[in-house]
C-alpha cells in the first residue's frame, strides 16, 4: 500500500518594527520556511534530528489544532536563522497551520492563518508579511499592504549569537515621554513615505527609534555597531531587524556592495551578511 503524499506549505522570513514602526511595520524577505504534514496519532515534528513529540503548551501543537483539529507529524525545512530577529518562529507557524489545514483536505484561508499566528505571538508584525508577503501594517483594524519602491534592496547582517524575543521585549520601557513618543509618529510616517518613493531624504528624516531601540541596545552592542556601520557606508536605511540581533539594511543597487562591505567588516568570522529580495508571495 502506497503511503499517503504530505501536505505542505511555506512562510517567508520578515523583518519586525523596520525602526520606528514598533508592532506595526513588518517586511517579507526572500528565505522560506518549508513544513510537510501528514494526519498522525499524536503530535510530532521532525526538524532533520528526527521526530520529537510535542506537548501541548508548544506553539506548534496549539497553531495546528487550532487550523486542523487533529494531530499531525510535521516536517520542517527551515532556511531562517532562528531567534535572530528574522520571524522565524511567524514563518514555521503559519507553514505549519496552513499544511495541516490541507493534510484534512481544505485550502488555508489567510485571513484565518493571520489571526492565529498574530495571536500567538502577540503581535503582527511579523505574521503579517509571513501570510501576506510584501510591506504591511497592522492595527487594530487588521493588515494592510503598502507600496515598496523597487529600487530598495535589503541586506541583513547575521550575528551567530541569538537573542530570544522575550528578553528583547522585556527590557522595552511600558511608558514614554509624549514628545518622544511623537517623534516617533513622525519617523514612522516619514518611513512610510520613504519606502514608497525611495526618497533619500525622507529616509534620513526617518532614521533612528525611541521606543524599542535604545533599550535593546546594551543587548547586542554589534546590533548597533551593524546600524551605525551600514548608515556610514551609504545605506537608505538601518535599523534592527524585529527583536534582532540581526540588522537590516535598506540599500540601492549602487551602495549594495559597499554596505555588504561595511557590515561584514563588523561582523568579522561571528556572523553573514545576506543580500536578499522583498518576497511578494507570502503564504504558499
Amino acid at each position: 500500500m502506497t503511503a499517503p503524499e504530505p501536505a505542505w506549505a511555506s512562510a517567508p522570513a520578515s523583518s519586525g518594527n523596520l525602526g520606528p514602526g514598533f508592532d506595526v511595520l513588518g517586511l517579507a524577505l526572500d528565505l522560506r520556511c518549508v513544513v510537510r504534514a501528514l494526519p498522525a496519532d499524536r503530535m510530532t515534528v521532525d526538524d532533520g534530528d528526527g521526530p520529537v513529540d510535542l506537548e501541548p503548551r508548544d506553539m506548534l501543537f496549539g497553531a495546528v489544532m487550532a487550523a486542523a483539529d487533529r494531530p499531525m507529524a510535521l516536517a520542517v525545512e527551515n532556511a531562517i536563522p532562528r531567534t535572530r530577529g528574522l520571524g522565524s518562529s511567524s514563518a514555521v507557524t503559519a507553514a505549519a497551520a496552513a499544511a495541516a489545514v490541507r493534510a484534512v483536505g481544505r485550502e488555508p484561508v489567510r485571513e484565518q492563518i493571520y489571526e492565529l499566528v498574530a495571536g500567538i505571538e502577540g503581535h503582527g508584525d511579523n505574521a503579517a508579511p509571513a501570510v501576506y508577503g510584501g510591506l504591511m501594517a497592522v492595527g487594530s483594524n487588521g493588515p494592510h499592504r503598502l507600496e515598496i519602491d523597487p529600487s530598495i534592496l535589503p541586506v541583513v547582517g547575521i550575528p551567530d549569537t541569538r537573542l530570544a524575543t522575550r528578553r528583547a521585549r522585556q527590557v522595552v520601557p511600558s511608558e514614554v515621554p509624549v514628545a518622544a513618543a511623537s517623534r516617533n509618529v513622525g519617523r514612522a510616517v516619514l518611513l512610510v513615505e520613504a519606502l514608497r518613493t525611495g526618497d533619500s531624504s525622507a529616509f534620513a528624516a526617518a532614521a533612528g527609534d525611541e521606543l524599542h531601540e535604545e533599550a535593546r541596545g546594551p543587548l547586542s552592542p554589534i546590533t548597533t555597531a551593524m546600524i551605525d556601520a551600514a548608515r556610514a557606508a551609504g545605506a537608505l536605511h538601518a535599523a534592527w531587524s524585529g527583536a534582532g540581533p540581526a540588522t537590516l539594511a535598506l540599500v540601492t543597487a549602487e551602495t549594495q556592495s559597499m554596505v555588504i562591505d561595511a557590515l561584514e567588516l563588523v561582523l568579522g568570522d561571528s556572523g553573514v551578511v545576506r543580500s536578499l529580495s522583498v518576497d511578494f508571495d507570502g503564504l504558499r
